[in-house]
């Protein structure tokens, strides 16, 4: 079954600042990131064995991904990292939102927000004409997140299941508003 995708074209982003406290640090290239990234990323995107190998498969061989310019964090009060995105901008101008996670205590406080508003934020100034992620069905409070921050489910052909069964699951599942689909069939 493949992962679900979703759609934003660009228009106007809604600003969204972090938490008082936490703040956007870019990526360096330090081991100590690297490590931090695959902590982070375990809570929901990497197996719990996984391992700085992951940062290189998902990171670094990303195509079109640049970590020193399309990776950030969200650092807390105390100088901890506590969050992560890339936010990529392809060749042919479309934006991709890649590996979004959060440590379980920061989340609820607006911070996958205003990370979401951040990255958009970045992929424009790099003029992508439209952003896409894909993610899973039981990601809810994710999905959430992209649906207020004007990113639609994207029905496409997926031949071990029914799309649009499953995002009409997970809408009802959010007890969201209903939300126009985009047909990529």
């Amino acid at each position: 079954m493949q992962q679900l995708k979703m759609l934003r074209y660009h228009g106007k982003v809604t600003p969204r600042p972090l938490p008082d406290g936490y703040r956007y640090e870019p990526f360096r290239g330090t081991e100590g990131e690297i490590k931090d990234w695959v902590v982070i990323c375990r809570h929901g995107l990497l197996p719990e064995d996984g391992g700085v190998e992951y940062f290189k498969s998902t990171i670094v061989d990303y195509p079109d991904l640049v970590p020193e310019k399309d990776l950030f964090f969200v650092v807390d009060r105390n100088g901890r990292r506590v969050a992560t995105s890339a936010s990529v901008c392809h060749k042919n101008g479309e934006g991709y939102l890649h590996m979004v996670a959060a440590l379980p205590e920061c989340r609820g406080k607006g911070v996958g927000h205003a990370m979401l508003s951040h990255a958009l934020e970045m992929m424009e100034a790099r003029g992508c004409t439209h952003a896409v992620l894909t993610t899973d069905d039981f990601r809810l409070p994710a999905i959430k997140t992209y649906l207020d921050g004007g990113f639609r489910p994207v029905i496409y052909h997926d031949p071990d299941s029914n799309m649009r069964e499953r995002w009409d699951a997970v809408i009802a599942a959010l007890r969201y508003e209903p939300v126009a689909y985009v047909s990529e069939i």
